[in-house]
């Protein structure tokens, strides 16, 4: 579920990270043959991608996959042939969870941060449960931290202190740190062949952001997870007081020309991410702060949807 009235929209704990170990059901991040962008509207998976290893190529026979025939051998010989994959028995799974200060916000629902985190412990636990070898990236307001998860021992419970941590109010620096960076020190363990999670709200997101990703995602499979509030996309009329957690502002919205210069920020962003996305082949789920996000990548992720 998105927002359980028993845990706090505000900060993660313990307890609700570990129920996500019953959610996780049948869920998988390697089901199908390629990543699929996920738009308003549309059914397909986001996250069920490539699992499987080429081997070779066969005779078609009745009930194979129309798909997987190879189209160049069947030019060639004049009668149809079907590619043959074995499945992986293990894939890298990395995650970047977003926790800097800007995802420490909601009109309505939970935090940002921590929709990001719950996703993320999610993510982990259902590789963990697939034996895939995870990975994470936290991102703080002042650092980075990393984390490779043991396949046995705690696993994915070695996850929590530090979510639960990274939740907790924090005094925001003078340079707080960048996705950018966070891609930049992540860019050279990225192994090949990897599944690439990143739980954010993209606001850094540049030119040099998708250049970067473009770049690892040779070879690799990477999906977004973009997380944002209703009010970053239509700023209602009214006097709204913001703040970066040392100042406070207040801002006019009754003034047209503010409202629509908010909702012009908010678009150019998501349309140069979702531009990006569909230049790379990317997988793109957005996720609004009141959504069920856990129902929504169940959704999109279980082994028999289509």
């Amino acid at each position: 579920m998105a927002f359980d009235e028993t845990y706090s929209p505000v900060v993660v704990d313990q307890d609700s990270l570990i129920a996500l170990k019953a959610s996780a059901g049948n869920i998988s991040l390697k089901a199908t043959l390629q990543p699929v962008y996920l738009g308003v509207g549309e059914t397909r998976s986001v996250f069920r991608t490539r699992g499987l290893d080429f081997q070779e190529v066969r005779a078609y026979q009745p009930g194979d996959d129309i798909r997987q025939i190879d189209w160049r051998i069947t030019a060639k010989y004049g009668k149809p042939f079907t590619k043959l994959y074995t499945e992986e028995k293990e894939r890298p799974v990395y995650i970047v969870c977003d926790m800097r200060s800007h995802m420490k916000f909601a009109s309505q629902g939970e935090f940002k941060s921590v929709i990001s985190a719950r996703m993320a412990m999610f993510l982990a636990v259902v590789a963990e449960q697939k034996k895939d070898r995870v990975h994470t990236l936290i991102m703080l307001p002042n650092m980075i931290k990393t984390m490779s998860l043991s396949l046995s021992d705690k696993g994915s419970l070695a996850l929590i202190p530090d979510l639960v941590a990274a939740s907790l109010p924090t005094v925001v620096p003078t340079d707080e740190t960048t996705l950018n960076q966070a891609l930049q020190e992540l860019e050279p363990t990225l192994k090949s062949g990897a599944l690439l999670f990143i739980c954010s709200d993209f606001h850094d997101f540049d030119e040099n952001t998708a250049f970067r990703l473009g770049r690892m995602g040779s070879r690799r499979t990477i999906a977004l997870i973009h997380i944002y509030d209703r009010l970053e996309k239509n700023l209602p009329e009214g006097v709204w007081a913001m703040t970066d957690g040392s100042q406070t502002v207040s801002v006019n919205a009754y003034e047209k020309s503010v409202r629509e210069t908010f909702e012009s920020s908010f678009n150019k962003q998501t349309d140069a991410i979702q531009q990006a996305v569909k230049k790379y082949g990317w997988g793109y789920l957005p996720i609004q702060t009141t959504d069920d996000y856990l129902s929504l990548l169940s959704r999109f992720s279980r082994e028999d949807a289509v």
